[in-house]
């Protein structure tokens, strides 16, 4: 027994993976993406409820086709080898049971990319962020006890090559990708030398371009520097692992978006905020960080109404019926969402005469004397395809951003494309906190934070934030999957 069945809408799945998401040639084979399917589903949990289906009109592979069985053996080996510590069973000993149990895993794991690999979005960007993203050594592995650390020794003698002296002020602390070195400068000058020659320090020690960061310590001529390690030895930071930094805050609406360079959660207000822009390339992790923003806002004692703007439609599709929705789903038809933005506007201006009528000032002032009024954040998720195809959206959002503070009205906008067309000047002088994920250009960088840097950014959730009045803070962010909402979200289907 060595064939494995699948039913009609698995095989045209099959074919839809290789024609629209790998652009594989008509007649490629499934066996291509039945080997991805394993990984997501060993990834991924139990196997619980995945039963064979009704196979008319389906297809059937063979063993040999999915893991080389007679044909590479190794490759056999390695697969068996693998499901048998998985499920802790001798699978040599029963061909029947390792062919069932591959079966399910495979039928696992398409269920799963179909229900998180929507139609528009790169199916490369998918196995990057859903399959291969937290791919790292084992504990107690080489890799997991120091390999990319840099010895003191060597950057030592790497600031002497730029004409800088310094000594080492303590251990280095190894972060989930950055490794600190708290450094001693012999002289005053030498902070302007390391300053300016960090792209030479990089250089010097085998770095490339990768993005340092340098920032003054308490203490005489103490700085601390931030090196980054090859991504193979990173930690990852999953959303789980900083969801319990949200619970029993005394912000009004915290938001976690990952882990600062030493590992420890970054939670922020979003209303000190008020409003917030992020932007970041295709794949520097942007979906990720607004999703772990609207998963904090869920998870806020007092959890605002949200109103989700979806220009692709297809980024925010799970959390349609939530009861913290307006009208409980996304909004993707672009005239209705600039019609809601101007409802939004005339609502502000009631809110503006009800906290007059009350004495108070801002709405923390109207809820402690009993005005029924909550909070309200405005999400839109591509700004650039809602400023560019639909006319009147750039107006009732500058009138937001102007004047909503106050009556507890905040705007989180997002996009791919950071350009002086898409954040004009109304806006970017209204929303002064803002963060940077990786960008292409550092004239891109300067449209979002006013200053170069993001350009220098390692991709995968690596950021930068800047809060009105505050200096920048590098975050590493902590990814969120395709289930950590699902399962955020039943909670608030009820």
């Amino acid at each position: 027994m060595d064939s494995l069945y699948f039913s009609k809408d698995e095989k045209d799945f099959f074919s839809r993976v290789l024609a629209v998401g790998l652009h594989q040639p008509k007649g490629a084979y499934f066996w291509q993406v039945a080997r991805l399917a394993v990984a997501q589903s060993l990834r991924s949990g139990s196997l619980d409820g995945v039963v064979r289906p009704q196979v008319s009109g389906g297809s059937e592979l063979h063993l040999e086709q999915v893991t080389g069985f007679r044909k590479s053996p190794d490759h056999d080996d390695a697969v068996r080898l693998l499901l048998s510590v998985h499920h802790q069973r001798d699978l040599w000993a029963d061909e029947k049971a390792y062919v069932e149990l591959l079966e399910r895993h495979i039928r696992h794991g398409l269920n799963l990319m179909r229900s998180t690999w929507l139609p528009g979005r790169s199916f490369y960007d998918y196995m990057l962020e859903e399959i291969f993203a937290d791919v790292r050594p084992a504990a107690g592995s080489e890799a997991d006890g120091g390999a990319g650390v840099l010895h003191v020794d060597a950057l030592l003698n790497g600031l002497r090559q730029i004409n800088v002296t310094a000594s080492s002020a303590d251990m280095p602390f190894v972060g989930p990708r950055m490794t600190r070195y708290q450094l001693i400068l012999g002289g005053v000058d030498d902070y302007d030398r390391l300053r300016l020659g960090l792209d030479d320090l990089a250089f010097t020690l085998g770095l490339g371009t990768t993005g340092m960061s340098l920032a003054r310590a308490l203490g005489e001529r103490r700085v601390v520097l931030d090196v980054p390690r090859p991504s193979g030895t990173w930690r990852d930071v999953r959303w789980r692992d900083v969801a319990s930094a949200l619970r029993d805050r005394s912000e009004i609406l915290p938001v976690c978006p990952g882990v600062d360079i030493l590992g420890n959660p970054f939670v922020f207000d979003l209303t000190e905020a008020p409003h917030l822009f992020v932007a970041g390339a295709t794949g520097s992790g942007k979906s990720v960080c607004v999703n772990a923003l609207l998963l904090s806002l869920v998870a806020a004692k007092r959890p605002p109404e949200l109103v989700l703007i979806d220009p692709k439609g297809v980024d925010f599709g799970d959390y349609d019926g939530s009861r913290h929705l307006r009208g409980r789903r996304v909004i993707t038809d672009m005239t209705e969402a600039v019609g809601e933005l101007r409802k939004l506007v005339d609502e502000m201006e009631e809110r503006q005469t009800s906290l007059r009528n009350a004495n108070v000032k801002t709405i923390a002032e109207a809820q402690e004397v009993g005005v029924p009024i909550e909070r309200i954040v405005v999400v839109v998720d591509e700004l650039a395809d809602f400023m560019m195809t639909k006319g009147g959206a750039e107006e009732p959002l500058i009138r937001l951003a102007q004047k909503a503070r106050n009556v507890g009205i905040h705007l989180l906008l997002a996009t791919q494309r950071p350009e002086a067309a898409t954040f004009p000047g109304l806006l970017r002088a209204n929303i002064l906190s803002r963060i940077a994920l990786t960008v292409q250009k550092a004239s891109d960088s300067r449209i979002i934070l006013d200053e170069a840097g993001a350009e220098n950014l390692l991709m995968r959730g690596d950021m930068l934030l800047k809060m009105a009045g505050r200096g920048l803070q590098r975050i590493h962010g902590a990814r969120v999957d395709a289930l950590d909402i699902k399962s955020v979200m039943q909670e608030t289907r009820q």
